[in-house]
C-alpha cells in the first residue's frame, strides 16, 4: 500500500525523494532491529550497546529509504524526456521496491543478525581476555569461502590489536567467518588482504552494523543529506 501511494504521489508531482516516507523507514528499521536482537540474544534489551546499535539501524533505514526514492523518481520520464504513463511508471517502481525491500533487505537482515552475534561476542571476548589474550580468525573451510578470507584463516592477533578494527567478522555480505579466543601465540605478520570497504569495521567497538562512512546508502547529495539530518534529528 505504501509503494502504491508513493507511486501515485510521485507521478502527480506531490512527492519528492526528500519527502522521506515514514512507513518505509519504520518497516525497514523494525526488520533490521529484529534481526540484530535475534543475533545478539536475550541480553540485547539491557545491553549498553543497544541504543547505539539501534541508532545506526535507524539512520541506515532513513538513508536506504532516500536512495530507493531517488531511484524510483528516476523512472518518471522516459529516454525522450516525456512523463511515463502511470502504469509503466508503476511497473518500474515495483521493480525498485522488489530490489530494495526484498532482495537487498534479505541480505541486510542476515548482515544485521550476524552483526548482532558479533557484537555480543565482542563483549564476551573483552570479559575473557585476561585468560585468553588473543583471537584466531577462522573460516568454515569450504569452497564457498572468499579468497581474501582464506588468506585471513589462522591469523592470531592480540584481542586489542588494531587488526581487529578492520578484520573482525562479518567481513562481507554472507560472510560466515568467525573468531575464537585462544591462548596460542600471535601468528601472521604479513600484509593482510583487502576486504569490502563497507565491512572494514568492528561492530563490537563501533556499534555500527552498517558502516556510515563507507556504505553507499550514506552517500547522498546535499538535498538528501539535509532531509536525512532533519529526519534523524526528529527521532532524537
Amino acid at each position: 500500500k505504501a509503494i502504491d501511494r508513493i507511486a501515485k504521489e510521485m507521478h502527480k508531482g506531490s512527492m519528492q525523494p526528500v519527502d522521506l516516507d515514514d512507513t518505509i523507514i519504520t518497516k525497514t528499521f523494525k526488520e533490521l532491529t529484529t534481526a540484530t536482537k535475534l543475533g545478539f540474544g536475550a541480553k540485547f534489551g539491557k545491553s549498553e550497546a543497544k541504543p547505539f546499535l539501534t541508532d545506526n539501524l535507524f539512520r541506515f533505514s532513513v538513508a536506504k529509504t532516500y536512495q530507493q526514492l531517488v531511484e524510483m523518481q528516476s523512472f518518471l520520464v522516459d529516454d525522450e524526456g516525456k512523463l511515463r504513463p502511470f502504469t509503466e511508471f508503476k511497473a518500474k517502481v515495483d521493480g525498485v521496491h522488489e530490489k530494495y525491500n526484498q532482495r537487498y533487505l534479505e541480505v541486510e537482515y542476515n548482515t544485521a543478525k550476524r552483526s548482532g552475534q558479533a557484537a555480543r561476542q565482542w563483549q564476551e571476548i573483552q570479559e575473557e581476555k585476561d585468560l585468553f589474550p588473543n583471537l584466531i580468525y577462522r573460516t568454515v573451510g569450504d569452497d564457498r569461502v572468499r579468497k581474501s578470507h582464506v588468506e585471513l584463516d589462522g591469523i592470531i592477533k592480540p584481542v586489542d590489536d588494531v587488526f581487529w578494527d578492520t578484520y573482525y567478522p562479518p567481513n562481507d555480505h554472507g560472510c560466515r567467518c568467525a573468531v575464537k579466543s585462544t591462548e596460542k601465540s600471535p601468528v601472521g605478520g604479513g600484509k593482510p588482504p583487502v576486504i569490502n570497504e563497507a565491512f572494514q569495521n568492528n561492530v563490537g567497538k563501533t556499534n555500527q552494523v552498517f558502516k556510515e562512512d563507507a556504505h553507499p546508502y550514506f552517500r547522498m547529495d546535499k538535498p538528501g543529506q539535509k532531509a536525512f539530518d532533519k529526519k534523524v534529528d526528529e527521532k532524537s
